[in-house]
């Protein structure tokens, strides 16, 4: 019968589909999903995405930043991440290896400032991000982003990037359990005679290391 074929043909498998737990986790195709913040300035364009090589995610950054006493401060110029291997950084107590392969990723950097130093998470992967910005101070000095914090390994262990102090704080944003940041792409204003403010936003991107983790 007509209720018969359609018990069959869509009652049957929905039922099978809710017992197998369809639905509850990141459908295999997407790779990645971006971490956009809820606060930051919007100048300038759009820089191309950069991520970690396949089977690597970001354990470190670092924060290029000009200085509190530049008379047209950029504050912050750009982002760097560094990636590595799940075997390569630290956990269960153990630090991660020194002088083992890692690599470096950039989005859009600008020209001012100097990069201040790798800030690593001490086990794990950098996880979650927040970053501090300026509003737009009309006849002053616009700085736009100032400063960037990032959580490690899905925890409350958080590293600051060493930036300047002005602004406010976007809220965080995370990867879910399972999944490390392996990207980004940063939003900077070009040079111009006037009011400079070099970066101004910035998306991480997440990836499933799931996988690696458990491999």
């Amino acid at each position: 019968s007509s209720m018969a074929l359609i018990w069959l043909l869509v009652v049957v498998p929905y039922l099978l589909g809710v017992v197998a737990g369809r639905g509850t986790k990141q459908p295999k195709e997407d790779t990645h999903f971006p971490l956009a913040l809820d606060w930051a300035m919007n100048w300038g364009e759009w820089g191309p995405q950069a991520f970690c090589p396949q089977g690597t995610y970001a354990y470190a950054f670092e924060l290029k930043v000009e200085s509190e006493a530049a008379i047209d401060d950029t504050s912050m110029n750009g982002i760097m991440l560094y990636c590595r291997a799940p075997q390569d950084v630290g956990h269960d107590g153990v630090k991660p290896k020194v002088g083992t392969l890692e690599f470096t990723v950039t989005s859009t950097v600008q020209k001012w400032g100097d990069w201040q130093g790798k800030r690593e998470c001490p086990e794990g992967f950098l996880t979650g991000v927040m970053m501090k910005s300026e509003a737009k101070q009309g006849i002053l000095d616009d700085t736009a982003a100032n400063d960037l914090e990032m959580q490690c390994n899905w925890s409350d262990f958080t590293i600051n990037g060493g930036g300047n102090p002005w602004g406010t704080w976007s809220s965080y944003t995370t990867c879910p359990q399972g999944w490390a940041i392996c990207g980004i792409e940063t939003k900077v204003a070009a040079a111009s005679a006037m009011d400079d403010t070099a970066l101004n936003n910035v998306i991480m991107y997440c990836c499933d290391a799931a996988a690696s983790l458990n491999s």
